[in-house]
């Protein structure tokens, strides 16, 4: 008996000291954990901050850019056309039909540009209240546009300018900003302007209705300060950083100015009289514009003041049990096997979180019992982790649809391309096998002469994409100032190869095309011979040089040829993707079923012919995936 009473004595005086130590670990724990939530609340505060400014970003740009591709497909139209003071109004109000999202567009030139015109002249194609494109001539002497920011600016700076937000009073009675590209001759000499307003009303919705947190709201100030997007609509346009927060000596608030002006992104703590403020922003790339969230700093914490209280509570409630059970001396080692089954058909019915049974003992059963708590933090991580990966990619997969979309935009579109010429018909189509390709074509007229080039990049999806789009510019770039194929195809290889890493290669066919006496000069580069249909519908290869692909080894001497091409010839291009198609047999459709094609088709139009070959060449697919780029070209000689 006294043994029993010693044995209790010992064991109360070690759980008294279990108790205190128990309780000051969990004191420290308890401090640390709390610190350590609030750093990692901030942290995830300000990396969900950014990332709905970055995605709100991202859609801002891309509708930025999109108006300034749509600007910059349509110069080409106003060069070539420049001689047709009417052909204008035409011009800009196909960009309004073409483009949803501009509201009016205008070709101003300098003055008395015209002679007929007079001094000024700039037709501009508006949206009516009823969404109608109605076109007016904008300047007289009430509205001398020389003398705008969208003209004077531009003009000054040499370059592509898009003005600060402004409100159109008297007009479209809304926020807007104005796009302006200068336009200028075969000399480099200044001629006019091609502009396109935006009206920014979905730009206050889009950044208005960001939620990052739930006290939060949102604003957005122009490249000058002034505000763009604030809660208070008195504020907007008349208000800026500084004026609106003269006198303020926080210094947080002097770096948040710096960064704005400066186009950096941060955050501060600000400091004011309504409390402390979180200020999360970021630039626009596109105007340097800059988007900010305001979170109160009480609503970040706002959970940590939550835990702490409900920890207090739990550590206070458990610290009694530990008492009462330790004076009491109750062991409870009940661990059957049958709940550890009922645990294991709860986690295979998608249950993670199921309560393990308490095991106290260290022997087998608190093994198993350590086995299944790894078993369902594993669960639960790898659940976490594939739902973060399938955001991922749907992330991946909508920029990738935004970069398909800009990519298509950077090639013609409107067929026919010319309709105003009676000497040639042009038709071309690409379609690539995954979001964005390799594939390239263009075209365009200078002094009579038809450039065109069609081109497939080695590889596929976004490295071929950039590598096309580089193409694409270099070819007008070059084209502009050299009339030879061979020379414009050796000045694509040299900036092609210059620093080329990856070993990346672009086969291409350039031609030159004189549309006044049917002249053909061109130069092949490791390309497929295009084909020739005669007027008679005779078809045959086109003797063509192979030399080497684009981007290969620069300083390649490339050689060039001629043809004298007669009246209703036309000249039939494609990319491997149309004659290396395949079936799900892996048969692929071969030269000499293409040439049957154009054989059977040789009476049609260019785009009847192109129709014609994409149609059949999906059914010789019969359902088989897509494996590579398909683009073709005709033109037909009239």
């Amino acid at each position: 008996m006294t043994k029993k009473k010693t044995k209790e004595t010992i064991s109360g005086r070690l759980m008294g000291r279990v108790l205190i130590v128990s309780a000051l670990i969990f004191t420290l724990t308890f401090a640390l954990f709390l610190h350590m939530a609030a750093s990692k609340m901030r942290e995830e505060a300000t990396v969900h901050a950014h990332s709905e400014l970055s995605n709100t970003i991202h859609q801002i740009d891309a509708v930025l850019r999109s108006v300034e591709i749509a600007v910059e497909n349509t110069v080409w139209i106003v060069s070539h056309l420049v001689e047709s003071p009417e052909a204008m109004y035409d011009i800009t109000k196909r960009l309004l039909e073409n483009n949803d999202f501009i509201y009016g567009a205008s070709v101003a030139f300098e003055p008395n540009y015209y002679a007929s015109e007079g001094h000024y002249f700039s037709p501009y194609s508006y949206r009516d209240e009823n969404d109608s494109i109605r076109t007016i001539q904008l300047g007289d002497d009430t509205y001398d546009y020389h003398y705008m920011d969208w003209y004077q600016i531009p003009k000054l700076l040499d370059r592509p300018y898009w003005s600060e937000p402004y409100y159109d009073d008297g007009g479209g009675e809304m926020m807007m900003t104005t796009y302006s590209r200068p336009l200028y001759d075969s000399e480099g000499k200044l001629y006019g302007m091609l502009i396109a307003d935006l009206s920014l009303e979905w730009l206050t919705d889009l950044v208005g209705g960001i939620q990052a947190f739930d006290n939060s709201y949102n604003l957005m100030v122009s490249r000058n300060a002034s505000f763009i997007v604030h809660p208070n609509r008195e504020l907007i346009l008349n208000e800026t950083i500084f004026s609106s927060t003269y006198g303020d000596t926080d210094k947080s608030l002097a770096k948040m100015q710096d960064d704005i002006l400066s186009g950096r992104a941060g955050q501060v703590l600000r400091d004011n009289e309504g409390g402390k403020y979180f200020v999360f922003y970021s630039p626009v790339e596109t105007t340097q514009w800059t988007v900010a969230i305001v979170c109160p700093r009480s609503e970040l914490y706002a959970e940590v003041k939550t835990l702490r209280g409900v920890l207090i509570i739990l550590g206070i409630i458990a610290l009694l049990l530990m008492i009462a059970l330790s004076y009491k001396g109750i062991r409870k080692v009940v661990a059957p096997v049958e709940d550890f089954s009922d645990v294991a058909k709860k986690i295979a019915q998608g249950d993670f979180t199921a309560e393990l049974p308490q095991i106290r003992s260290k022997d087998e059963l608190r093994e198993l019992h350590d086995s299944f708590e790894y078993l369902q933090h594993s669960l639960v991580k790898y659940i976490d982790e594939l739902k973060s990966t399938t955001a991922n990619k749907a992330r991946i997969e909508r920029e990738l649809h935004i970069a398909r979309g800009i990519q298509m935009g950077m090639i013609p579109k409107i067929f026919p391309p010319f309709p105003e010429r009676d000497d040639l018909e042009l038709a071309a189509k690409l379609v690539p096998a995954k979001e964005v390709g390799g594939d390239l074509y263009d075209f365009f007229i200078d002094d009579e002469k038809l450039y065109f080039i069609i081109g497939d990049v080695s590889g596929k999806g976004i490295p071929a994409s950039l590598v096309m789009a580089v193409t694409c510019r270099l070819f007008r770039s070059v084209a502009s100032h050299l009339d030879k194929p061979e020379e414009i195809i050796a000045s694509l290889n040299d900036s092609l190869a210059d620093g080329n890493e990856s070993n990346m290669f672009c086969t291409a066919f350039l031609g030159v095309l004189d549309l006044t006496t049917g002249q053909l000069r061109y130069c092949n580069a490791g390309h497929n011979a295009p084909f020739i249909i005669g007027a008679d519908g005779r078809v045959a290869l086109l003797d063509v040089v192979p030399n080497l692909p684009l981007g290969l080894f620069g300083g390649f001497p490339y050689e060039g040829q001629e043809l004298q091409l007669d009246k209703q010839t036309m000249l039939y291009m494609f990319t491997d993707g149309v004659n290396e198609g395949e079936n799900g047999a892996k048969e692929q459709f071969g030269d000499l079923r293409l040439e049957g094609l154009l054989r059977r088709n040789a009476t049609l139009e260019p785009s009847g012919i192109i129709s014609a070959t994409l149609a059949e060449v999906e059914h010789h697919a019969d359902g088989a995936e897509q494996s590579d780029d398909i683009t073709v070209m005709c033109i037909k000689y009239c």
